[in-house]
């Protein structure tokens, strides 16, 4: 005998009830889902809450969003609550918890990748020959992986009197300069020896890539070794790069990652009325429907250095502090982050306006400076930079002052445009690959630095500059600041996009730009 339809209903695959609302472009969240499969009358329920998602239109149909049934008319009211039980079950006690808050988290630190409690350097010759010896080796090892590079050489091979031909080498860049003629000579270096390479000033498409090329990155060359000659004419330079073809990950939850950096609190140019609404936000009590939406997704807040504006940090700032003792500075930011709702994890990185070493890369900010952060259970206080995992997306944060090193040393590169520059260091596979710049680097044993997987997020700040941009499947992320225009970034010609907040969409990976200023 043929069951009646509401029984047929009892049995009703997961896969079929959620089939019934992709139909209409709409997600079932799992709280749903469970309301609707304990409910007697399926098909009633199914109906009803289909009929709300066609007028409402939500991307996913939360229990939030079934609070909206409560205020369909006094009728409505009484017919949910007072008959068989179909639909009562689906109404929900009135609450107001961020979507986000249904997912457990998913945030691994890398510790072994984090200089935290970890730095051994002595600053000694022995310990800078440590150093650039790791970054050679690693760096080669992702060089020599790419096929065109499988059949490179040592140098000192290339340096025998009686080597001639076709020739692939990998070395580290130790000197850049212009001949008499214009032509472009490198100085290659690997554990064998050091060799001369030569680009031609005619090679216009050649010439023009070793406009990236920076001292003391690890590259790979392919040129002709001519008999007699004591140099490579290079023929194409590699660098060890991002793979072409690179499936990105992404979340199987649809949770959202905020990205934030230079909020400088002390400074008498801290926009505190824009970081308040931007906190507001967070807690869902400003904003349209849909900017509320996306708040209720967010999971995680990353903050990528400069916190407090500092002490002594540039000249004349004594002058453009509010607050002028550092462990006030991070009391307010402290009470600040306090505000942020409590399902929100936070990662804190240094900044090179924090209270951690200048040397990168940089512990993290140390405990008496910011107690009140590391008694914050939702804080995770890492060195800089960072990576980390989230929801199975690889993050790395990096304060971001190789920038200046690079926008100063690369023809091309502005701070107005620091997504570009963020692709070159990808290019590199390093996130400060220059030595003796704007950076000072400390030898440690192992280079932190040094990019040996492409992540799936680079997120930067330093150059108060919010830009978004994508590199062979890396969203390359730069998230401004919170602080208007600097006595001395007027100087140096830095204009500031203030109050903007890159907001990242695990599950999509796609990046929204919230403003607050």
């Amino acid at each position: 005998m043929k069951l009646p339809k509401r029984e047929e209903l009892k049995f009703m695959e997961d896969s079929e009830i959620v089939a019934r609302f992709v139909e209409c472009g709409v997600n079932l969240h799992p709280d749903v889902l469970a309301e609707i499969k304990r409910s007697p009358n399926k098909e009633e329920v199914i109906s009803r809450l289909i009929n709300l998602a066609r007028k409402t239109s939500p991307s996913v149909l939360t229990p939030d969003t079934l609070e909206r049934l409560k205020n369909a008319g006094t009728s409505d009211r009484t017919k949910l609550r007072a008959g068989t039980g179909d639909a009562a079950s689906v109404v929900l006690p009135r609450r107001k918890r961020p979507f986000s808050c249904e997912y457990d988290s998913e945030l691994r630190i890398k510790k072994e990748r984090d200089i935290t409690k970890k730095s051994y350097c002595q600053g000694s010759i022995e310990s800078f020959v440590a150093y650039f010896n790791n970054r050679f080796e690693r760096m080669a090892k992702l060089l020599k992986s790419r096929s065109v590079l499988r059949d490179s050489v040592a140098i000192e091979l290339v340096r025998s009197a009686r080597y001639t031909g076709d020739v692939k080498l990998i070395g580290m860049v130790t000197e850049i300069r212009t001949s008499r003629k214009g032509n472009l000579i490198l100085e290659l270096e690997d554990p064998t020896g050091v060799v001369s390479v030569l680009i031609r000033s005619q090679d216009r498409e050649l010439m023009e890539q070793a406009k990236e090329v920076t001292r003391d990155e690890v590259i790979g060359v392919a040129g002709y070794m001519p008999s007699g000659f004591e140099m490579v004419l290079a023929k194409e330079i590699f660098f060890p790069d991002v793979p072409l073809r690179r499936e990105p990950r992404k979340s199987e939850e649809p949770v959202a990652l905020a990205l934030i950096s230079d909020v400088h609190v002390g400074s008498v140019q801290f926009l505190e009325e824009t970081f308040l609404r931007f906190l507001k936000w967070l807690s869902g009590e400003v904003g349209t429907p849909r900017q509320r939406e996306l708040a209720s997704r967010v999971k995680y807040l990353v903050i990528g250095g400069d916190l407090v504006d500092g002490v002594g940090i540039y000249p004349e700032q004594k002058d453009e502090l509010l607050i002028k003792d550092i462990h006030q500075q991070y009391a307010r930011f402290s009470n600040l982050i306090s505000r942020i709702p409590e399902h929100i994890e936070i990662v804190i990185t240094p900044g090179n306006h924090d209270a951690a070493r200048q040397a990168e890369p940089q512990p993290a900010i140390e405990e008496e400076f910011a107690p009140a952060l590391y008694e914050d259970p939702r804080v995770h206080m890492v060195g800089n930079p960072c990576y980390a995992t989230v929801h199975g997306v690889e993050l790395v944060s990096y304060h971001g002052r190789s920038l200046d090193d690079i926008i100063a040393g690369v023809p091309g590169l502005s701070y107005s445009s620091p997504a570009k520059a963020m692709k070159i260091l990808l290019r590199k596979r390093h996130l400060s690959p220059i030595y003796g710049g704007r950076v000072p680097l400390a030898p440690e044993l192992f280079d932190y630095l040094l990019l040996e997987e492409p992540p799936d997020i680079l997120h930067m700040g330093h150059v108060h500059t919010t830009q978004v941009d994508n590199y062979r499947g890396t969203v390359v992320v730069n998230s401004g600041t919170f602080q208007q225009q600097t006595s001395f970034q007027r100087k140096m010609n830095i204009h500031p996009t203030p109050g903007r907040v890159p907001v990242i969409d695990l599950h999509s990976m796609r990046t929204t730009i919230m403003r607050f200023g």
